[in-house]
């Protein structure tokens, strides 16, 4: 078959600014030098666009805003610019009418070296790669991360209708999944399984690594199956700079949005395994993670691919338990373990069942509610150190701890008088037998502010500046629905994709800096430049006027 004659022409003219910026966000990523050995050849004819010369031109059509990820795009890019532009992209002999051959040439080049995962080199790697560069250091500087996944769906057809499709990925055991509608007016025509993939789930589309999956509902969309891929997105949220484990919360400064993880896979996909890796490999690349806010989504897997692993590389999880999460849990130790939160056995009986705010409560109920939550946080066991090697964490009572104190524990009188004083159960003669060791799998619920509280409330709120990233990259910076994507598989979606994301960053620095009146180098800019004339209010304008002016007697109409 031969191609239809494609449109080379019209493409967006190249200015030196925008080349420059592409230009650095290639270089600090590294990822010519990583590949250019396995991708360049020292024989055959030599290449007229070299790898370089592909990426800035891939990362300068990410730049616009509403960009489409096409090859297409990237060769008219390429064809739109000027001569000592390509000259000093190493880019020799260019044929305007060959520009998309030599284009898709390379890329699969790329992406076949990617797909073999030589030297640790894969997709995942080079998305994240690309991502990271585009942020300077001085903006990496919170230790949390506020984790969600949105849907990418793929651009092969499928043959059917999408709510006939089986979901068969391990993510349905933590999804709320609806399947047909009861009652549907009109045949459904089944979806056609084209094959069984190498992970023994069903392919819909010629799309050989898109699944099957389950996604959530939107305001123009309603929850139900699609076919695709799923990101999953860690973005950069304020730290939690001091708490009471109660009622107060103070955030850090404001760090902009910017996405430090990503990995697409396809729809379906266990989401605790999904993204956990990519977290502790990032730490231990040499990124601050400390904390991870995310939504059930996540917290809903089992500990052992998820809190566990967090646990042993020292990172804590904030995030809302759903009703079969809470309650009581047996523990081994001397200690009540309720809603995923060691407490004293003394703990009053009344504060051990709490019920939560119902969905859309106003800020007064979520106060009243909170109220009793809060109580019950005094009686919270209080870290004493830990965690270990191997996740080990070790608590003490809160009486030892002066949180609370008791006439029958006469120790505990020399706290702080701002310490309730509580009663203790008839007979009770010490508040606890000492310290107490726990591992993580025996307390895979664990936050580091007890849930329920008005503390907790301020520091889960942080989870909104990933879902502001999920909008932009479904409407205000790009539209990642179908056909933005015109290429098949997971590693040509992930190598494209990582353009983007780290355009998506170059954005959002930008607009940080102009928020706060930022320098290139994170300084306050001084001088006139950096603030705008104040408006004066106006005096003495026509409205004010008529309404000083003493009004005439009102005339009685002619009888």
């Amino acid at each position: 078959m031969t191609r239809a004659p494609l449109d080379l022409g019209g493409g967006r003219p190249t200015s030196g600014a925008e080349l420059n910026i592409a230009r650095q966000v290639i270089i600090r990523s590294d990822v010519v030098d990583a590949l250019s050995p396995l991708i360049d050849s020292g024989i055959g004819r030599p290449r007229h666009l070299s790898l370089l010369g592909l990426l800035v031109a891939c990362q300068l059509n990410a730049l616009g805003r509403h960009h489409q990820a096409h090859l297409v795009e990237v060769a008219r890019t390429l064809n739109a610019m000027t001569e000592a532009q390509r000259g000093s992209l190493d880019i020799s002999d260019w044929d305007p009418d060959e520009a998309y051959h030599r284009v898709e040439r390379l890329f699969v080049r790329l992406c076949e070296v990617l797909g073999s995962g030589d030297a640790g080199l894969n997709e995942e790697w080079f998305a994240n790669q690309l991502a990271r560069a585009a942020i300077p250091h001085q903006y990496l500087v919170s230790g949390a991360v506020a984790v969600d996944g949105t849907d990418v769906e793929t651009w092969g057809a499928l043959h059917g209708e999408a709510v006939t499709v089986d979901l068969d990925g391990e993510a349905t055991e933590t999804q709320l999944v609806n399947g047909v509608p009861e009652g549907a007016k009109g045949a459904r025509r089944r979806a056609k399984v084209l094959g069984i993939g190498p992970d023994g789930r069903k392919r819909y589309t010629a799309d050989p690594d898109a699944r099957a999956g389950h996604r959530s509902a939107t305001n123009s969309r309603a929850a139900g199956p699609y076919v695709g891929y799923e990101l999953h997105l860690g973005v950069q949220a304020r730290e939690v700079r001091w708490t009471n484990h109660v009622d107060r919360t103070t955030l850090g400064p404001e760090v902009p949005g910017v996405i430090t993880t990503c990995n697409l896979v396809p729809a379906g996909t266990h989401r605790g395994r999904s993204v956990v890796d990519t977290l502790i490999s990032a730490k231990g690349g040499g990124l601050n993670i400390a904390e991870v806010v995310w939504d059930p989504g996540y917290s809903l897997c089992k500990p052992e691919s998820t809190s566990v692993p967090l646990a042993q590389a020292g990172i804590v999880q904030t995030f809302q338990p759903v009703t079969h999460q809470r309650g009581s849990r047996p523990f081994s130790g001397e200690a009540l373990l309720i809603d995923g939160q060691l407490f004293s056995p003394h703990l009053p009986e009344e504060l051990r069942h709490l019920p939560a705010p119902p969905r859309g409560a106003s800020e007064a109920e979520k106060v009243a509610y909170e109220a009793k939550f809060n109580r019950r946080a005094r009686w919270r066991l209080v870290r004493h150190a830990g965690p270990d090697v191997d996740g080990v964490t070790r608590w003490r009572c809160p009486f030892c701890a002066g949180l609370l104190r008791s006439r029958q524990v006469p120790k505990t009188m020399r706290a702080s008088r701002n310490s309730p004083l509580v009663h203790l159960p008839e007979g009770s003669k010490s508040c606890c037998s000492g310290i107490l060791s726990a591992a993580p799998v025996e307390l895979p619920l664990a936050q580091r502010i007890p849930y329920g509280t008005t503390a907790w409330r301020i520091s889960m709120g942080r989870r909104q500046v990933v879902e502001s990233v999920n909008a932009a990259l479904k409407g205000s910076f790009v539209d990642l629905t179908r056909g933005f994507f015109r290429v098949f598989g997971r590693v040509k979606v992930s190598v494209l994709l990582g353009f983007t994301l780290a355009a998506f960053n170059l954005e959002r620095i930008r607009s940080f800096r102009a928020k706060h009146g930022l320098g290139g180098d994170g300084s306050v800019l001084q001088g006139p430049s950096n603030r705008s004339p104040r408006t004066k209010r106006r005096r003495g304008t026509w409205a004010q006027i008529i309404e000083q002016r003493p009004r005439p007697p009102p005339v009685a109409p002619p009888q």
